[in-house]
């Protein structure tokens, strides 16, 4: 056990001192490997602290039934039993032509509308809140509702809805997007960065094979060498995703202050930085194992 850790232990640190031996080569693939990296986790966050603007934001619309104008207090109560014993909708409000012109009137003003008319032109409505939440549900919903007897027409007021639940949907699918195509990105960098630290270590591979060293000897360094680059990488990243939510606060906030919605940016959690770590040192690793498996068991012996 104390030769396995120490074996594992002077991998670790040789891997290390290669790096440090190169600090602009090395600077420069951890900035290029960070930058592929931000770029999902950026949009992780945004996805992330979007949610609280959903959740300010995503009260069931209000949907109104309006009746026929011949329709009689009869099939109000029908309606209004129908609607009631509706195990979809939450709230249920009658509200009669006579009630409807009245608000009307309130909304105008000084304005004497009642005057203006020589009849009632509204009819009877009824408002529901749904319980439902999707826009698939609230759209059946709708069409069950518009079937009710002496029923003219139902209006949901669900367009801003259907808007924020497409772009949800899409930045989703972008988010999967780029963390599938980065991820494979990142594994074939560090896949060619080890290919490349193989071939200039030829002659010493060649040398360490003659004296029998089995493969997983010389394979071990080149796979630290990819978690320290991993790590560090992602070290970087998390920096600049930082800054990021640091400087675009205020500009989002100053957006958004005119409608009501207060948004702010969240960071990693302690478990999400673990994750983020041990995804990106798996793809680190898979790249490094490959580039070792097929250059360095090609290495022949000297003789």
């Amino acid at each position: 056990m104390i030769q396995f850790v120490s074996l594992h232990t002077e991998a670790a640190c040789k891997a290390l001192r290669q790096l440090l031996r190169q600090p602009v080569a090395t600077l420069l693939i951890l900035v290029m490997l960070a930058i592929a990296m931000t770029l999902p986790l950026a949009l992780y966050l945004g996805v992330q602290s979007g949610q609280q603007v959903l959740g300010q934001i995503n009260d069931a619309p209000t949907m109104t039934l309006y009746m026929q104008m011949e329709a009689k207090a009869s099939d109000n109560q029908a309606v209004e039993k129908a609607l009631r014993t509706n195990k979809q909708l939450e709230k249920v409000v009658f509200v009669s032509k006579q009630q409807g012109l009245e608000e009307l009137q309130q909304s105008m003003g000084s304005q004497d509308l009642v005057s203006m008319l020589d009849s009632n032109p509204l009819p009877d409505a009824f408002t529901v809140t749904p319980q439902v939440d999707t826009p698939e549900e609230l759209a059946a919903l709708q069409t069950q509702l518009a079937q009710l007897p002496m029923v003219e027409s139902v209006k949901m007021d669900a367009e801003w809805m259907q808007t924020l639940y497409q772009i949800n949907h899409f930045v989703h699918q972008l988010l999967w997007f780029l963390a599938i195509t980065l991820g494979l990105a990142f594994a074939l960098v560090a896949y060619n960065t080890i290919r490349l630290q193989i071939l200039s270590h030829r002659e010493e591979i060649e040398i360490t094979k003659l004296l029998g060293a089995p493969a997983s000897f010389i394979r071990r360094p080149f796979l630290y060498l990819a978690i320290w680059q991993s790590l560090l990488a992602a070290a970087i990243s998390t920096g600049l995703c930082y800054w990021l939510c640091y400087m675009t606060q205020p500009i989002v906030s100053a957006i958004l202050q005119p409608y009501g919605v207060h948004i702010a940016w969240r960071f990693f959690n302690p478990c999400e930085i673990v994750v983020i770590l041990l995804l990106v040192c798996g793809l680190g690793v898979e790249g490094a194992w490959l580039a070792t498996r097929q250059h360095l068991l090609s290495f022949k012996s000297v003789r």
